[in-house]
């Protein structure tokens, strides 16, 4: 009987181990694309929140530079006042040398322009001024939950409205405890050294509605990164960046690594004032021109913001990576050189020219 070997079907080991080579080519492959893919979708991810706060820089303070002043820089004249020493003109600069700077924004409304009828003293609940209406009588000016601003020319207090009043009052009722006063903040980066806004003020000081008011500055988280925050109401809160108390410092921009603000005045060659504050009246290098009195004056032209942002943590990257970003100078801040590692970086800087309104 004839037999025939059978023939054996399958695989060689030599087969074997082209096919697994070529998977493991393929899975590597296809493991690379997905890397790349998430590390290019993180970076695009940073990229886009970069741009998103370069439009929140910009339209907030931007913005609220330009918009600035307008009836307080009225209401802050010797014909209002009585007096050449003027407290504030709608910026009220928070500079800091080695660490970012902040700013006091606000505008009043034209239509709401008056004056104090009798004297008016911190922790009243009402305050007595000529008149609530528009001038030209048809409704009133004032409205619940308005801030207002009452001036002396060496402080200023900042009022919340409880109750519209009625058409042809002649007082209006406020909070007890102000929204802001000049001299409120004592934060430990911030210095606020005019006098104190906590006393009386006096018949035919003027009061006006305000139409903005806002308060930026920069907070430093528990991890050490930087938030600019914004405030509108401090309630007579002592430190307004205070965690985790009463704050009313509400964030808006993360992952500000600085911030610096310089102001160029109307002189001629125009000056650049110098970004540093100490508690005193500073002057420009030689020549004898006083710092906040360019504000009181109306003699700013324009200010200079400059923006570092930095992207969140990426946590897959190695802090020492050797990686350096060349800072440029900002302001008063000299060039510097900040390690990446982690983070990247986004410069910006604006220059926004201030109405400054003449009486």
């Amino acid at each position: 009987m004839n037999t025939r070997p059978h023939k054996q079907n399958g695989f060689s080991l030599v087969e074997m181990m082209v096919s697994l080579t070529v998977m493991l080519i393929i899975i590597v492959a296809i493991f690379s694309i997905i890397v790349a893919e998430q590390a290019t979708h993180l970076t695009e991810g940073r990229k886009l929140d970069m741009n998103q706060g370069a439009r929140v820089i910009e339209q907030m303070l931007s913005e609220g530079f330009r918009s600035a002043g307008s009836v307080l820089s009225l209401a802050n004249t010797p014909v209002l006042l009585g007096s050449t020493t003027l407290p504030f003109n709608g910026i009220y600069p928070l500079n800091n040398s080695n660490y970012p700077d902040g700013v006091i924004l606000a505008s009043g409304d034209p239509q709401a322009l008056t004056r104090l009828t009798n004297t008016f003293t911190a922790a009243d609940t009402t305050i007595d001024i000529q008149t609530v209406n528009l001038p030209d009588s048809s409704d009133v000016a004032w409205h619940e939950d308005d801030f207002g601003m009452v001036m002396r020319t060496n402080g200023y207090y900042v009022f919340r409205v409880t109750t519209t009043p009625s058409l042809n009052d002649i007082q209006l009722a406020i909070r007890g405890t102000s929204a802001y006063y000049s001299g409120l903040l004592s934060t430990a980066n911030y210095i606020d050294a005019s006098p104190s806004g906590l006393g009386t003020y006096l018949p035919d000081s003027p009061v006006v509605r305000l139409d903005y008011f806002n308060i930026f500055l920069t907070r430093t988280e528990t991890d050490g990164s930087r938030t600019l925050t914004l405030s509108v109401d401090c309630e007579d809160q002592p430190d307004v960046l205070a965690i985790p108390s009463d704050t009313r410092a509400m964030p808006i921009l993360p992952n500000i690594e600085d911030i610096q603000i310089e102001y160029v005045a109307k002189l001629v060659p125009p000056a650049v004032l110098p970004d540093v504050w100490a508690g005193s009246d500073a002057a420009f290098p030689g020549s004898g021109v006083n710092f906040y009195n360019q504000f009181f004056t109306k003699n700013i032209a324009s200010a200079r913001i400059y923006v570092l942002l930095r992207t969140e943590e990426e946590r897959n990257k190695s802090a020492g990576s050797g990686i350096t970003y060349a800072k440029p100078a900002m302001g008063d801040r000299a060039a510097a050189t900040l390690p990446v590692g982690r983070y990247h970086y986004t410069y910006m800087q604006y220059q926004v020219f201030i109405r400054n309104y003449n009486l």
